[in-house]
């Protein structure tokens, strides 16, 4: 599993994880599949996005529209109740853009649209050093019989 490290400012930073990631697959020696990407942490999530700064900035309006930094009815979340961390909004976005993605990928690169990118966000109140896990199998072993004669040639020579 491959480790990656983010340094963060955190509130509503973003960080373009799409080259790393890349670099880090082709460094494992993947073929082709899936890569899982994983966030770790309650306050931060993970897209695939055009990464511009107006998109970014819609996203951040909606999550803000959907889980404002005070409720709008005045008062505070339960998170801050029953933790003393007034971050509940932050947990909120997290849940709501999610922590894992899959990426496909064909020999060792990045499977994507050249204008779709990985992105990290952060919604925490503080800066933090983030981590997050890139697991892709490695590439299928071939034998000498896998490149012999196709199957279908094989089964109709019979």
């Amino acid at each position: 599993m491959i480790e990656l490290t983010v340094e963060s400012t955190g509130l509503n930073s973003h960080y373009d994880l799409t080259d790393r990631i890349a670099a880090a697959l082709q460094e494992h020696g993947t073929g082709d599949g899936l890569a899982g990407v994983f966030a770790h942490g309650s306050t931060i999530g993970l897209t695939v996005m055009r990464y511009e700064p107006g998109a970014v900035q819609d996203l951040l309006r909606t999550l803000e529209r959907i889980a404002p930094e005070s409720p709008a009815d005045g008062g505070r979340y339960l998170h801050e109740l029953t933790t003393a961390d007034p971050n509940g909004f932050s947990h909120l976005k997290s849940s709501l853009l999610g922590t894992s993605l899959l990426v496909p990928f064909r020999d060792g690169r990045l499977a994507m649209s050249p204008s779709h990118r990985v992105v990290l966000f952060d919604f925490d109140l503080k800066p933090a050093t983030r981590r997050v896990f890139v697991d892709a199998p490695p590439p299928a072993a071939t034998t000498a019989h896998d490149t012999d004669v196709p199957t279908d040639v094989k089964e109709n020579s019979r």
